[in-house]
């Protein structure tokens, strides 16, 4: 198998979406983060090796963003990271389906830097189906199937938040 086997790619996307796979079930936002962050740098090569260089920056600026909002929560920080996210991805776009990837990370990045709990969960919510549309058109079988799951559990994990949150069950991240 070669380095730039179509093979290699869709195992590090599916790969991608076993990292994944647990993340959302996260009831703490720490874990959610380091996961997500992982995450993105599989989604990275990925993406390099199926040719989506658009995409591939988006996931290594969000790996990145990730891992710096577990730290830095500010607006400039934040701001930041999607003035980069637009300023590198908008050259690299080919075609309008690509948009998506920066509609779902600044999404996401608003929700990483801004939000927390169930505020945070439903605006990745909205990114991943960016995202998962965004992988349909591109033809990435790992990414359709890691997003269609963070839809599905993050989903199960809104729930599971507000259930609690109206059982009055402080919030995981609040918990020691």
């Amino acid at each position: 198998m070669s380095l730039d086997s179509p093979w290699l790619a869709q195992l590090l996307g599916l790969l991608a979406w076993a990292i994944g796979a647990s993340a959302f079930l996260q009831r703490q936002d720490t874990k959610l983060r380091r996961l997500l962050t992982l995450n993105g740098v599989l989604l990275t090569l990925h993406f390099l090796l199926l040719g989506a260089t658009a995409a591939a920056i988006n996931c290594l600026l969000c790996a990145i963003r990730t891992w710096v909002s577990g730290h830095y929560r500010t607006p400039a920080v934040m701001l930041l990271f999607i003035a980069l996210a637009w300023g590198l991805v908008l050259p690299q776009l080919t075609d309008p389906a690509q948009l998506l990837t920066l509609v779902g990370t600044t999404l996401s990045t608003y929700a990483l830097f801004r939000l927390q709990g169930l505020s945070l969960r439903w605006c990745m919510l909205a990114s991943s189906l960016c995202w998962v549309i965004h992988n349909i058109w591109a033809g990435s079988i790992g990414g359709i199937l890691l997003e269609g799951m963070f839809l599905v559990i993050n989903g199960y994990t809104i729930l599971s938040l507000y259930r609690s949150q109206r059982r009055g069950s402080p919030e995981p991240d609040k918990v020691r």
